[in-house]
This record gives structure tokens, C-alpha cells and sequence, in this order.
């Protein structure tokens, strides 16, 4: 379990990283730059590629990994979620009317 809550660490920093460096049309969160894209190695367009693939390929291992763990922490429990929450009509809930003080 506590291996793969570090595998999902790693994987929502590299995300956010991996966002961060995509450039934008107006520059607003692109910190990557444009022309000299991954120190030259590439183009701007083949960088752009890059990126994006292995941003859609990370934000895919995340979300498959977030239902992964989801499914081993509620293989150990008794109860879901869902039968966790206190049902509309319980008897947990007090339906006193709120006391309102007189004015004197």
C-alpha cells in the first residue's frame, strides 16, 4: 500500500512538472519557453509533441493509479463510503428548531 501512494507521488509531481513546461499560446503557464525547446535537442514543435504525449501518458498511469488505490483501501474495510454517510432520514440528525432569543 505504502509503495503505491509513493508511485502516486511520483506521479502527481511529474504531472504538475510535465504542465509546467508545456508552452501556451499566450505564454501564461508555459514555462518551457518556445524556440529552444529541451535545450535544442529538438524542434518547438517536436518538443510540444513530446510533451504532450507523455503528459497525456502520466495523467492516464495517475488516474488508473487513484482507482487502483481506491480499490485496495476499500478491499480492508467493512463499510464503503457511501454506507459511511448518515442517511437523509437517521436519527443522528436532530431536527430542533433554532432557539431565538427575545429581545429586551
Amino acid at each position: 500500500m505504502l509503495t503505491l501512494i509513493i508511485i502516486q507521488l511520483i506521479l502527481a509531481v511529474l504531472l504538475v512538472i510535465l504542465i509546467l513546461l508545456q508552452g501556451s499560446d499566450n505564454e501564461g503557464l508555459g514555462l518551457g519557453g518556445g524556440g529552444g525547446g529541451l535545450g535544442g535537442m529538438m524542434s518547438a514543435r517536436g518538443s510540444a509533441n513530446l510533451l504532450s504525449r507523455l503528459t497525456a501518458l502520466t495523467a492516464t498511469l495517475f488516474m488508473v493509479m487513484s482507482v487502483i488505490l481506491t480499490i485496495v483501501a476499500s478491499v480492508g474495510s467493512e463499510r464503503n463510503v457511501l454506507e459511511s454517510l448518515p442517511s437523509i432520514g437517521s436519527e443522528e440528525q436532530t431536527s430542533e428548531e433554532p432557539v431565538i432569543p427575545e429581545n429586551n
